[in-house]
This record gives structure tokens, sequence and C-alpha cells, in this order.
């Protein structure tokens, strides 16, 4: 939804998801979604505000930019979004995007490649904190 600063300064935010596709320990392939905070100002958010719907397959292009704030009881708070530069519309439409379980199986295979293990499954034992960081 576009929206205007109070300068009138038109502005949008919005979310995107990005799942990640891995084998489980069943020999079934799982994803792992994250969600990216973005926000687009100026004529291009007013431009891009009518195409972008829920579902919608989309790219983004930006920069991340971390902001900080403190609320009313003094807590502080941190986000990361990413300030858009440019959007990329898919052909696929306004319809969900879901890989087919070919595409899934694709991917798993690549991250296996790479030996790739999930945030939630990381070893420990990989680091070795036998010596001081040195600063």
């Amino acid at each position: 939804e576009l929206s205007r600063w109070s300068d009138g300064t038109p502005y949008i935010r919005f979310t995107i998801a990005n799942n990640e596709y891995y084998k489980n320990g069943n020999g079934e392939y799982e994803s792992i979604p994250s969600f990216f905070d973005c926000q687009c100002k100026g004529a291009y958010a007013e431009s891009m505000s009518k195409h972008l719907l829920k579902g919608r397959r989309i790219t983004v292009e930006g920069r991340l930019k971390q902001q900080r704030w403190t609320d009313d009881q003094g807590v502080k708070h941190s986000a990361v979004v990413v300030r858009v530069k440019e959007i990329s519309l898919s052909p696929f439409g306004n319809n969900s995007f879901r890989p087919s379980e070919e595409g899934q199986q694709n991917e798993a295979r690549r991250y296996e490649e790479d030996n790739y293990q999930p945030e939630n499954n990381y070893d420990a034992s990989m680091f070795d904190d036998s010596e001081e960081i040195p600063f």
C-alpha cells in the first residue's frame, strides 16, 4: 500500500519471502523460509505500488540498512531492511509460485554438493574456540 511521509514523499513497505530447500535426515525435502522487510520511496514506489500483490513473484535489488530505535518503555530495537533500488516482476504474473518437486530436489542437491547445513542443524564442534580473539 502506498503511503506518504509528512513532506509528501511517496513510499511503500513490503516483505519478501525466500525459501531454501534441503534434504532432511529422513531423505525428505524441506524448506526453510526467510522473510525480508523492504522499503522503496519516490516516484518508483508510486509506480510499483500498483504491481506488488501478495504472492506475486518478484526479485529485488538494493542495499541493506540497519535501523535502530528506542520504544516508549526504553527498550532498544534493531532491524535490517532492504532499501530497494529495483524490482523485477516475474513473468509468472500474480500467481503464487511454488517450485516443482523436481526443482526442490535440484536446489537441495546443490546444497548437498556444498555440504550445506541449515542453521538450526549446525555442528558447534566445527568452531575452534581454543585461541583467544586478538582484540
